[in-house]
């Protein structure tokens, strides 16, 4: 996620796909908010616009429902629809019938008016029909119920991922083999999560069969070693700070390229002044990163001051002339310097040192558990993310 955080400012047409709960694999928790961001990714890539996706080995390595057009509903303004045969497909595709909708996941159907609240979406729909033909589509607030924008057309996606289906497929499949480029951060890491991830999801089943469960899915994780096959016949770039030990990977290629970190100066503008002049001197193109655009213009004007031929800008298609500073408004966590093509980006931590100190990991004293049959109704559990709470069971969604 910390990644993902940082690429946006590079990038901003950039999803993140989240893994999978290991220990409530086969739970189906309605409302998920993991789910909600693994369906809005897959969604960005059925459409297929261009996108960058960040996501984890372990995400790789779970299987799933390849989607088909019977799981995706289409209606246009002036269309018609079948209430009845919308409500049994939209139950079929993972929504909840209320008699309001109020969350992502939910649906309602009443006298000639059809609410969903796409998982995909900020707001629910509202499909209001004469007879047969959709008459309005419109966007509306939850909450209030006020309309907010009229629709010529919407797309309703699953609402779930089904799991257990005997043609499952990995995430990669959704990606044209020849017109996609994966980034492997660190392959040595890669190989011992995917191991790890491997024996949890071992650890987890073996409690659950001894707890009595049957007729587990076979094919609900894919082994490492399978899904390291599939990505050595792709497109793949492994980026490394040191030589990998290429424990099953396949390397064609090497390049080595020399990146810098960017000095911490501690609100010592007059270092920073310095190393600009020296950076100018060289040719260097410097791009500058403001959290604030007010704090951005007030910092390219004092670097002015100083004789360096900084400038605020807006426009982050611009090209940087060597020996310009371009300050903008931005974040990321650190600066880096590539001193082969005499360019460095630097960062508001970097000049102020204004780096957010990391939060102490809390010490509790009870045990992890290996699967959530080790649980009792009624037990405090404490989740690693979510914080405390009462275990009240599992109930599976039909």
């Amino acid at each position: 996620k910390e990644i993902y955080e940082e690429y946006r400012f590079y990038d901003r047409n950039v999803m993140l796909y989240p893994a999978k709960d290991l220990i409530f694999f086969q739970a189906d928790i309605h409302g998920n908010q993991l789910v909600q961001e693994r369906i809005k990714t897959l969604r960005r890539v059925v459409e297929g616009k261009p996108v960058t996706i960040v996501t984890t080995y372990a995400a790789l390595m779970t299987p799933q429902v390849l989607w088909e057009e019977k799981d995706i509903i289409h209606t246009e303004r002036g269309g018609s629809l079948d209430e009845s045969k919308l409500a049994s497909r939209l139950v079929a595709m993972g929504y909840e019938k209320a008699y309001q909708v109020e969350s992502p996941g939910q649906f309602s159907v009443r006298g000639g008016i059809v609410d969903i609240y796409c998982l995909t979406e900020e707001n629910p729909w509202r499909i209001e029909l004469w007879g047969d033909e959709i008459d309005s589509i419109r966007s509306f607030d939850a909450e209030s119920q006020r309309s907010l924008e009229n629709l010529e057309e919407v797309t309703i996606y699953p609402a779930v991922e089904h799991t257990g289906e005997p043609d499952m497929v990995s995430f990669l499949d959704y990606f044209p083999k020849e017109k996609s480029v994966i980034f492997l951060d660190e392959p040595n890491r890669l190989t011992e999560k995917g191991q790890a991830v491997e024996e949890e999801y071992r650890q987890s089943r073996m409690h659950r069969e001894e707890k009595g469960s049957q007729n587990l899915p076979e094919n609900w994780l894919c082994s490492f070693e399978q899904l390291q096959k599939e990505l050595n016949k792709r497109n793949c770039i492994s980026v490394c700070a040191l030589e990998p030990k290429q424990a099953g990977w396949k390397v064609r290629e090497k390049f080595y390229l020399e990146v810098k970190s960017v000095s911490s100066y501690n609100s010592s503008f007059e270092l920073l002044v310095k190393d600009l002049h020296q950076y100018k001197k060289q040719g260097y193109r410097i791009a500058l990163l403001s959290g604030s655009r007010t704090r951005a213009e007030r910092l390219a004007k004092d670097l002015q001051e100083e004789g360096l031929a900084a400038f605020y800008g807006q426009d982050y298609d611009r090209e940087i002339c060597p020996g310009e500073i371009m300050v903008v408004y931005g974040h990321a966590k650190k600066g880096f310097e590539y001193p082969l093509i005499k360019f460095a980006v630097m960062t508001e931590s970097d000049i102020f040192g204004q780096e957010q100190k990391k939060k102490k990991k809390k010490n509790y004293s009870g045990s992890r558990i290996q699967d959530f049959a080790e649980l009792s109704i009624g037990d405090f559990v404490v989740h690693e993310k979510h914080g405390l709470g009462i275990y009240r069971g599992i109930e599976k969604v039909e």
